[in-house]
């Protein structure tokens, strides 16, 4: 006998019926049989057990048949079990009703038992079948909503809903945003002489507080790449402020990675980046996801990071131009980039 072997459940009132009925199933190899005298401890037994089949007796002296098939067909822990009804009243208005209320065959009494064994053999494979249904249906209810966790753990969340409303090409202008790049100083000298596990956990616990601290304030991280982390303030979802939202995450992060010193086996500083400007944003890919920014803005906003300083956040003239007097600036800076331009750029504090 194994688990998936069908539980049968029998209904009757009369001893002698229930006692053929089991007879004939066990003759048929049948092993898991029940059997209940009346609708009460029919009812009784449903809800402690799972059953595949109940051959009901429709004439019963405290529940009717009808009465007890309402009741297995109303609960949804029980309405998918199969049952056959038996009964010597052929009264084809009760037939009628039995099979609207869900019933899947009614066999008069005397029952023949050829005719019996055939229709319990339908019936169960009926039943396996919607059960394989079921079980299909929320695997793949499942498999959906991993899918679905997935992409809000890879793309922003409105992103994620674009895609998953059957948006098949997502690209975005966006006029203003200000894009944040955040550096390890001297990674690959720090990292020469740790074992892999320690890079990779201490990267971890890094990036998981920057993580954080960007959802905190709904800043959308586009990646990491190495030791180097990107996210960008004002995609997908435009944001007036976003200048001084990035600028204050870029503060927030090299505290982050000061506070981080004692708990990873070797201190992390960040130098952090920033500029303001137009950009592209979209997803690429088909079978694995990424959301990227594009634009002269990235480029720019990669140069400053490159040009700032250990623990010390430097702004472009571009984004220190939008924050007022809310921060403390120090420069200008002139910055020559590969591309021969010229920038301007501050070093961003936190005003006492």
């Amino acid at each position: 006998m194994t688990s998936a072997e069908p539980a049968v459940l029998i209904v009757d009132d009369n001893e002698d019926n229930r006692y053929t009925l089991q007879l004939l199933l066990e003759a048929d190899g049948h092993q898991k049989i029940e059997c209940a005298s009346g609708g009460e401890e029919a009812l009784a037994f449903l809800r402690g057990r799972r059953f595949s089949l109940v051959l009901l007796d429709m004439m019963m002296p405290d529940l009717n048949g009808d009465e007890v098939l309402k009741a297995i067909k109303g609960n949804p822990d029980t309405r998918d079990v199969a049952v056959v009804m038996i009964s010597a009243d052929a009264d084809s208005d009760k037939i009628s009703k039995c099979i609207e209320l869900g019933a899947e065959d009614y066999l008069p009494k005397p029952f023949n038992p050829t005719i019996l064994r055939a229709r319990i053999a339908s019936a169960l494979r009926r039943h396996s079948l919607r059960d394989m249904e079921t079980r299909y249906l929320a695997r793949i209810e499942q498999e959906k909503r991993r899918s679905e966790t997935l992409l809000h753990n890879v793309l922003p969340p409105e992103i994620a809903v674009r895609l998953s409303s059957g948006e098949s090409t997502i690209a975005d202008q966006y006029d203003e945003a200000t894009v944040l790049f955040a550096d390890i100083v001297g990674f690959g000298k720090i990292t020469q002489r740790m074992r892999p596990f320690e890079i990779v956990g201490s990267l971890n616990s890094l990036f998981s507080e920057f993580d954080r601290l960007a959802e905190d304030v709904g800043v959308a991280k586009i990646k990491t790449i190495g030791d180097n982390y990107m996210a960008v303030v004002g995609v997908p979802s435009p944001r007036a402020n976003h200048a001084r939202t990035a600028t204050r995450l870029a503060l927030d992060l090299v505290a982050a990675a000061e506070g981080l010193r004692t708990r990873i086996p070797a201190p992390f500083s960040i130098r952090v980046g920033l500029h303001s400007g137009p950009l592209m944003a979209g997803v690429i890919g088909t079978r694995r996801y990424a959301y990227d920014v594009w634009g002269d803005t990235v480029n720019i906003a990669a140069r400053i990071e490159a040009a700032s300083m250990p623990n010390r956040v430097l702004a472009s003239a571009a984004t220190a131009g939008m924050l007022g007097g809310d921060f403390a600036l120090e420069g200008p800076l002139k910055l020559e980039t590969k591309e021969e331009r010229v920038l301007d750029a501050f070093f961003v504090n936190r005003r006492l």
